[in-house]
């Protein structure tokens, strides 16, 4: 298992954390059209943030995802999602990404299952056709669903050695009344990334690993001899500073070597 931390936070924040543990960084930037926009400034600009640590730890992207719709059925909507999403694995390629995470889109009560999946699986078949061996793994991420089957139904349809599941915890516990452990279960040979933070059930907050109502531990070592990689998105630096320690006093990191 390999871990990374979501980069929610100014990057001068967190380098010392860089420096300190043996960890990724999942780069959320790139989410933002302005910068998607202005793609080649914005990486040269996030390269001297990074300084030395640039090209000595590995790199992800977290893909577009505010108003951007897979499953449209609006060939201009599909478009454009196409075309944002194509912006941002530009940037994974010129960064060197390992990876990139993209929304799966689907609100419940706006799309009904069998529409969506009429227009999903064939919108990333066509994303993907040309991306096949470049070694940056596609992860496909839970937010809204109330319930796992239209992201297993869809993985049914394009999971690969490429493409995946990033099944973020935080959301499930935010979105849906099923228990995170039924949607490890059913979901669990597609699952290659996960997205880690906590929260009361209530509002998708962000925080802390020991902070909220789920029990991460447990679910990390359910998945710590996987090959797999999660990423923390917490928000806050102190409780992103205290989950890390966590994690190391727990065999999960390790220190960094430069």
């Amino acid at each position: 298992m390999k871990v990374y931390i979501s980069q929610l936070v100014e990057t001068e924040k967190i380098k010392g954390i860089l420096e300190k543990y043996d960890v990724g960084l999942e780069i959320v930037l790139f989410a933002s059209p302005y910068c998607l926009d202005r793609q080649d400034e914005f990486i040269e600009n996030y390269k001297e943030e990074l300084g030395d640590l640039y090209g000595k730890i590995d790199i992800s992207i977290h893909g577009p995802f505010v108003e951007l719709c897979p499953g449209t059925r609006d060939e201009l909507i599909s478009k454009v999602t196409n075309y944002r999403m194509q912006q941002a694995y530009d940037v994974a390629k010129k960064m060197n990404a390992k990876y990139m995470v993209y929304h799966n889109g689907y609100y419940p009560n706006t799309y009904s299952y069998i529409e969506w999946m009429q227009n999903a699986p064939t919108f990333w078949q066509n994303f993907l056709q040309d991306k096949k061996d470049d070694g940056i793994k596609v992860h496909i991420e839970n937010v809204f669903e109330d319930d796992y089957f239209i992201l297993n139904e869809l993985m049914e349809e394009i999971a690969d050695d490429k493409t995946s599941m990033c099944l973020d915890v935080g959301h499930v516990s935010a979105y849906s009344k099923i228990d995170v452990m039924e949607w490890m279960k059913i979901l669990n040979k597609y699952i290659k990334h996960m997205h880690i933070h906590n929260n009361c059930g209530d509002r998708d907050s962000h925080l802390g690993i020991n902070k909220g109502d789920l029990d991460i531990m447990e679910i990390l070592n359910l998945v710590k001899d996987k090959d797999i990689t999660i990423s923390l998105e917490i928000t806050n630096l102190d409780e992103l500073e205290e989950s890390l320690e966590i994690l190391y006093k727990n065999g999960f990191i390790t220190d960094r070597k430069l």
